[in-house]
């Protein structure tokens, strides 16, 4: 009678932590699926711009000067010369605006922080590239190395130009100038 009783608790027991763990792995495995479908508006309108539930859409956040003005790109294109790079801020770190013949904006903007020990560099005019000055790292325009520690290139980030605002969106651009 005891022996029955403990195997009717143990089988009790092995369901009851069974039907728990079968819950969780469901659960977890139903918002996996369901993130996965959500669609990510900023990815979208930078895959499909023309889109038109991209027309009012501004993705990103807006690109601030360091007095936290906000870049307008009909002025950062009169003031500016091809191969400027233009210190903005706005996003998680600082990040240096690239602009282009013509003059342009480009669709990508370089990382301020050195890929060594996380320094932020400074863009020397003259030499025509990046410098970190912490431990003498230096990258060329498009922030490939030219010399150490650093053994990886600046990151980039993509940069959206919409009804006169610069937007920097997070992430690597779609095109890569360094290939």
């Amino acid at each position: 009678m005891i022996t029955q009783r403990f195997f009717k608790r143990r089988r009790f027991l092995q369901y009851l932590i069974g039907s728990g763990l079968a819950t969780t792995a469901i659960s977890w495995l139903w918002t996996l699926t369901k993130t996965s479908r959500a669609v990510d508006l900023d990815d979208f309108c930078l895959t499909y711009p023309h889109n038109s539930q991209c027309d009012d859409y501004l993705p990103g956040v807006q690109a601030l000067d360091e007095a936290d003005n906000p870049y307008q790109a009909d002025t950062i294109l009169a003031q500016a010369d091809t191969g400027d790079r233009l210190l903005a801020q706005g996003l998680r770190k600082e990040v240096y605006l690239v602009i282009e013949e013509e003059p342009k904006i480009a669709s990508y903007a370089i990382s301020s922080v050195c890929t060594h020990l996380r320094c932020t560099v400074n863009w020397d005019q003259a030499g025509q590239e990046f410098v970190c000055p912490c431990h003498g790292s230096r990258f060329d325009s498009l922030g490939r190395v030219n010399r150490g520690p650093a053994r990886r290139s600046l990151a980039l980030v993509t940069v959206v130009v919409k009804e006169n605002q610069v937007r920097l969106v997070d992430r690597e651009p779609r095109e890569n100038p360094r290939t």
